[in-house]
């Protein structure tokens, strides 16, 4: 249930041995990688040694946003969400080149953050403008926390590669801060100046990156500038609003003049094919936006793609269309076909599935290599090598029967508001998580006042903990009556199951409140996340060890 939560976060809708030195004879420069540049070989893993002070790393990596702060807000999208993260100096070695003085912050929206994985971004040139490794200033290192195949976003970027659409290049990295090992990350080319010089004849056009963005009345706010942010000119971003208010007629003319429409389709398709759920089309999130100074039309870059190829599966499979931009254009007999016909094209031409198995084989067998014991790996991998194997095939057969219609208006607003707040004291024991009945395992005193003027007083609830999948959860269900229950749900680190009182920031440690009608559903829906504390009088991860506490907290829901 977990990764569900993860899902509503990041929509905010609601884990050896040193290899050859770069260039070896070793690195595939074929169909397994999708760039020269061996920063971004998939065939190794770059060697990330950062150093700072112990006071300093505590500080950084404890660093978060606050939901209250980010969304709860008068117009939660009047503009950019702000960066809650600083930058610290350190000192870094890559593949054994030292950078004495380098300066690092974590980075991260909702669902990819993490205190004892965070992702980072790395500066070599803030005290020395000449310092670089293999051509680069800047790098970024994704925790990757949402992909536990750890391959999910070098595999998309390389897809949308292929079919011709501006992306990032991508590698895996081994990450090591003061001697710890943090893992396996992913090492994303950050969208700056050199990238965009790829792929455009400059990198003069104005660069944004949306986040939880669209194209209409009261949401382009959240669109940050990357760039010119001394020109006040968003006139590119204006004409495409108008474009979208154009009649049904005109749409497409209108849109053609402001954006490139044949790449358009062909990324909006790509966001499908590689199920990037996260995304514009599916989510209006994880996107960049640049102006080609060549023809002044605006083009999309995709981003973002650590949850794709499986990681949540959307119905239908053959279409996202909740921004505006796609809602519109699907909902147009000539828009629907030309989306149609770039899938088709990406299908035929550019979806090369041997391809990808060899660029999986290759990251696998780089990790293997920097390290043996990495557990369950070779499993979630097979899971996205099968997801691959099997996602043409699939999109064939939903084209054969025919594109659906898309009922559904575009998204709404994430903007969050409080209803109420919540009290409960538990007892339970590790281990009761699979208890046959949950109704009746351990037990639970819950109080809900909501704004309405509506109290909820349930003096025999219950309570159950432990482990499943990966994921450390206590439940407290009860019956509010012979047909309704609700259900307080919590998720924590499995290293936080101790005493003491843990903050449920929706982040690391997530609260919610879940509905059931067992009159008319078959499962609990959710009603609304828990920010508050959840405290721990008595808490063991050891079989049948007591765990007693509390929650106290407010009840909001987007």
């Amino acid at each position: 249930m977990h990764l569900f939560f993860l899902v509503l976060l990041a929509a905010c809708r609601p884990t050896a041995t040193s290899p050859e030195p770069p260039g070896d004879d070793t690195a595939d420069s074929g169909a397994a990688s999708f760039s020269d540049d061996p920063l971004f070989d998939l065939s190794r893993l770059l060697q990330v040694e950062l150093s700072l002070p112990e006071a300093d790393w505590d500080a950084l990596r404890t660093q978060t946003r606050s939901i209250e702060e980010t969304f709860l807000r008068e117009d939660c999208q009047e503009a950019p969400f702000e960066s809650p993260f600083t930058w610290f100096e350190a000192s870094v070695s890559l593949d054994g080149e030292s950078f004495e003085r380098i300066e690092v912050r974590k980075k991260g929206f909702v669902g990819s953050l993490s205190e004892n994985k965070p992702s980072l971004k790395l500066d070599l040139g803030e005290f020395d403008s000449s310092a670089t490794f293999l051509g680069a200033r800047r790098l970024t290192l994704n925790n990757a926390v949402s992909d536990p195949a750890l391959i999910r976003q070098c595999l998309t970027y390389a897809a949308f590669a292929d079919a011709g659409i501006p992306s990032s290049r991508c590698s895996l990295a081994r990450v090591r801060v003061n001697g710890e090992d943090l893992g396996v990350y992913a090492n994303i080319e950050p969208i700056k100046s050199a990238m965009l010089e790829r792929h455009f004849v400059s990198a003069e056009g104005n660069l944004y990156e949306g986040t939880l963005s669209d194209f209409r009345e009261g949401w382009t706010g959240t669109l940050e500038k990357k760039n010119n942010e001394d020109e006040d000119d968003w006139s590119d971003i204006a004409a495409l609003v108008a474009a979208l208010e154009a009649d049904d007629d005109m749409l497409l003319d209108a849109l053609a003049a402001v954006l490139d429409l044949d790449d358009f389709f062909s990324f909006w398709a790509m966001e499908v094919l590689t199920q990037h759920g996260d995304g514009y089309a599916s989510n209006t999130n994880n996107f960049y936006l640049y102006a080609d100074p060549e023809d002044g039309l605006l083009r999309f870059i995709p981003w973002g793609v650590d949850m794709t190829l499986g990681v949540w599966e959307e119905e239908p499979p053959s279409v996202y269309a909740n921004g505006l931009l796609t809602w519109r254009l699907y909902n147009l007999p000539e828009g629907r076909q030309r989306y149609e016909d770039a899938m088709t094209e990406l299908l035929s031409a550019h979806w090369d599935a041997g391809r990808m198995a060899e660029r999986i084989d290759a990251m696998e067998a780089a990790v293997e290599a920097d390290d043996a014991s990495t557990s369950g790996l070779s499993t979630q991998i097979a899971a996205v090598r099968a997801r691959v194997a099997d996602r043409a095939g699939e999109l064939e057969a939903a084209l054969e029967d025919g594109l659906p219609s898309w009922d559904s208006d575009p998204q709404e607003l994430f903007c969050i508001t409080p209803f109420g707040v919540v009290e409960a004291n538990f007892q339970t024991t590790w281990g009761t998580l699979t208890a046959a009945d949950p109704f009746s395992t351990g037990s639970a005193e819950i109080h809900l006042d909501l704004d309405d003027g509506t109290a909820i007083d349930l003096k025999t609830g219950s309570a159950v903990a432990g482990t499943s999948e990966g994921e450390t959860l206590l439940y407290l269900p009860a019956w509010i009556s012979p047909t309704e229950a609700i259900l307080l749900y919590a998720t924590v680190p499995e290293d936080d199951i101790t005493p003491g009182t843990l903050s449920l920031d929706l982040s690391e440690r997530i609260g919610a409140l879940l509905y059931l009608d067992t009159e008319t559903m078959e499962d609990f829906e959710f009603v609304s996340y828990i920010i508050g504390d959840l405290t721990f009088t008595e808490a063991s991860t050891d079989t049948d060890a007591p765990v007693e506490g509390s929650f106290s907290g407010e009840l909001f829901a987007f």
